[in-house]
């Protein structure tokens, strides 16, 4: 692991502690050599010219991959409720739909607007449908989140691991399935990810760093407000709290002030929440919200799974709802096979350097603390794995590396650029990489029916509701 300062004993270390975020501090000459001799160990920068085409060029396959046929199947259930709520938005209305925040119906108002505006001037073969501009945001904020799944991986781990993770979400089936449906979980996964990566740096840099610091925990304040906003799922919040409070990221310098959590980060939170999400102010969602989460206003209380009808509904938890092991076998089936083979690789590694990486130790944390609690509720639906899938990713890019380098010689200092171990490296990774791409080009427009291997001829069997998503009720109709 990278350290980023010499390492000190505890004692020295609670010695240094005060109550105060950046206290004055007494520079002696041991604490000037201190700093002057503790040099952050030299990190590669995020980006340079080779990584940002990389990535651009990730994105424009990524988004094609979810742009393509968007229109082709019709609106699901909850997609009219959006559509309903937004068309009330266009009259000024902002209180129906409540059970979700305002962020997707406010980007998908926008995106309305645009194509009205478009096809104005288009001609009909040109004009862009209502389907396409509902799902437009998912559409395009689920190609971006390349980035910041990139830059925590990196910043976790190194580039290298970083662009693996990014292409596995670039050509994600299951990432694609859900960025293509006008639900809250892609808007909370693009800031989720940006949330923890800003708060992450401020944590990895020194106190002797304030201003730097303060921007860090500046932008993660935001983008965890507009998490909020995007879907009420605060438990994310809670999760990166826990693991910065159990896992430090740095050690600290002889004197140096502790990097606590400044005042202004909540209430930033707050406010970007806020400005987001005006409707959560006005009682009317409130007791929208209360009549909801009472599960007065459910209209579905079944799930069919395979050929079994379970209990859907959050008072049937632990084990009176859904199977436990719905999302088990959910990313089990419906997983490509050679990403199963890295996930189970990388998981083993985490599991073995858990304790002296802080990356592993977040991946294992977060992937338990996903997997565990979700397994146990009684309500499940497959598009809540999407928010489990950058983990996913990230733990597979690890294992693919670690697969790479036991199944290949070692990297020689001169190689010939068609070296067998070379080649060799490049076809592993375009196993990895590739196959599940074919399988996300394969399985389009229809890529919920995505089954791998285990589960062939079983597409729409054990996930119906999530699967079909009212695919082909419009040409019913």
């Amino acid at each position: 692991m990278r350290a980023e300062v010499a390492v000190k004993t505890r004692r020295e270390k609670r010695e240094a502690g005060t109550n105060s975020m950046f206290p004055a501090v007494e520079t002696t000459a041991a604490t000037a050599a201190a700093i002057d001799n503790a040099v952050p160990v030299s990190r590669p920068p995020f980006f340079n010219q080779t990584i940002i085409i990389v990535l651009g060029l990730l994105f424009l396959l990524g988004f094609g991959l979810r742009l393509s046929g968007i229109s082709a199947v019709g609106f699901a259930e909850d997609e009219i409720n959006k559509l309903d709520a937004v068309r009330l938005y266009e009259r000024g209305d902002i209180t129906p739909n409540a059970e979700h925040p305002m962020l997707l119906k406010s980007l998908i108002f926008v995106s309305r607007a645009a194509a009205r505006t478009w096809n104005e001037r288009a001609n009909g073969a040109r004009q862009i449908t209502e389907e396409a501009a509902l799902r437009f945001p998912n559409v395009l904020f689920g190609a971006l989140t390349l980035v910041p799944l990139y830059l925590l991986t990196a910043a976790f781990f190194d580039r290298r691991t970083g662009l693996i993770a990014a292409a596995l979400w670039t050509f994600g089936v299951n990432a694609i399935t859900y960025n293509r449906i006008a639900k809250e979980d892609t808007l909370l996964v693009f800031f989720m990810l940006f949330a923890f990566f800003f708060y992450l740096r401020a944590k990895q840099r020194s106190s002797y760093e304030p201003e730097r610091k303060r921007q860090f925990y500046l932008w993660s304040a935001v983008s965890f407000g507009l998490m909020l906003a995007s879907k009420y799922f605060p438990h994310y919040f809670g999760l990166n709290m826990l693991y910065h409070h159990l896992v430090p990221q740095r050690e600290r310098l002889p004197n140096e002030p502790r990097g606590r959590t400044p005042a202004f980060f909540y209430p930033l939170v707050a406010l970007a929440f806020l400005v987001a999400n005006p409707a959560v102010s006005l009682p009317a969602t409130w007791r929208y919200l209360l009549a909801y989460s009472g599960e007065k206003l459910l209209t579905h209380h079944g799930y069919l799974m395979g050929d079994t009808l379970y209990v859907n509904q959050m008072s049937a938890t632990p084990f009176g709802g859904m199977p436990i092991y719905f999302y088990a076998l959910f990313l089990a089936i419906k997983t490509p096979l050679p990403l199963l083979v890295a996930l189970a690789a990388g998981l083993g590694l985490i599991a073995r350097r858990f304790r002296r990486e802080p990356g592993a130790a977040f991946l294992l944390l977060m992937f338990l603390l996903w997997i565990v609690p979700y397994s146990l509720a009684g309500a499940k639906w497959p598009r809540y794995t999407l928010s489990l899938l950058p983990f996913v990713y990230m733990i597979a890019a690890a294992g693919v590396l670690w697969l790479i380098r036991r199944l290949t010689p070692a990297r020689a200092q001169v190689e010939n650029l068609l070296a067998p171990s070379r080649v060799l490296r490049v076809l592993l990774l375009g196993f990895f990489i590739l196959l599940p791409a074919w399988a996300a080009l394969t399985s389009s427009p229809h890529s919920a029916l995505y089954t791998n291997l285990l589960a062939a001829h079983r597409a729409g069997h054990y996930f119906p509701h999530d699967e079909f998503y009212d695919d082909g009720l419009r040409e019913a109709i």
